[in-house]
């Protein structure tokens, strides 16, 4: 065999098996950056699935609840597809979440700490994105978005001023003037500083008002004495975890007892 042959024989083996490993890395690289994609939209999935459980705790609007539902099918669907495997082999099964939101169950009206309220408005401010997003690719109207941002910013309002004036009616309860007028005055402020006007918000600001006035007076808490007060089960329930050594999320202070979700 002439020296011409002896190079061909080994350099032409030699430059497939080199062509191979590229082309095989390349298809590697693609698919490890296709599984890295899917990784971080089932965690974006992940995220508003929990946005949308603690939705469905503390609210009971249903229509928002089913669209919000909808884009964690989507995001769910589309990771599978990405990471290469059947949108429908059992990567998410919304049944039990379907069957909750028909079952129009009752909503909780308590948010038990600031760290709480903290945690609602992250898991509110998840949803009205996963919504305008819906909004944009014309999943849901305009009208639509519009009415579920108005509804969604109205009732963490509500959650939070009524919140804050169960801890103070609870600390007015105890005798600390300072922490009541306090949790009133972050009531007010939440009132006042809100950019949507409806027709109670001058009528709970005054209504705020006259209670922290009330305190310096030395006059008890109506809500408290009067049991048919609007925030009169929030006061209870505050109350009942302060009695029973909760933390802010509900969570028995004991380290060996069993946790709860929130």
């Amino acid at each position: 065999m002439s020296a011409i042959g002896l190079v061909l024989a080994i350099a032409v083996p030699l430059t497939l098996i080199m062509l191979g490993a590229v082309v095989y890395n390349r298809n590697l690289q693609k698919k490890q950056a296709k599984q890295n994609q899917a990784r971080l939209i089932r965690q974006k999935a992940g995220d508003l699935l929990e946005a949308l459980e603690y939705l469905m705790l503390v609210d009971s609007h249903r229509d928002i609840q089913s669209a919000v539902l909808e884009r964690v099918k989507e995001l769910y669907a589309l990771a599978a597809s990405q990471a290469g495997t059947d949108a429908g082999a059992g990567q998410f099964d919304a049944e039990p979440y379907e069957q909750k939101i028909k079952a129009d169950g009752p909503c909780r009206r308590v948010l038990k700490s600031d760290r709480e309220l903290k945690y609602g408005r992250r898991q509110f401010s998840a949803v009205l994105k996963a919504l305008a997003f819906m909004a944009k690719k014309k999943q849901i109207s305009e009208t639509a978005m519009v009415e579920y941002r108005r509804y969604l910013k109205m009732t963490l309002l509500e959650r939070e001023v009524d919140t804050y004036t169960a801890q103070g009616d609870v600390a007015a309860g105890r005798g600390d003037i300072v922490t009541a007028a306090n949790y009133y005055k972050a009531a007010r402020k939440l009132l006042i500083e809100f950019d949507i006007q409806f027709p109670e918000k001058n009528q709970r600001v005054k209504a705020i008002a006259e209670k922290t006035a009330a305190l310096y007076r030395g006059e008890k808490n109506e809500v408290l004495d009067e049991p048919e007060g609007p925030n009169d089960n929030l006061s209870k329930a505050l109350s009942k975890e302060v009695a029973s050594e909760t933390n802010e999320f509900g969570m028995s202070s004991d380290p060996g007892a069993v946790k709860k979700r929130y």
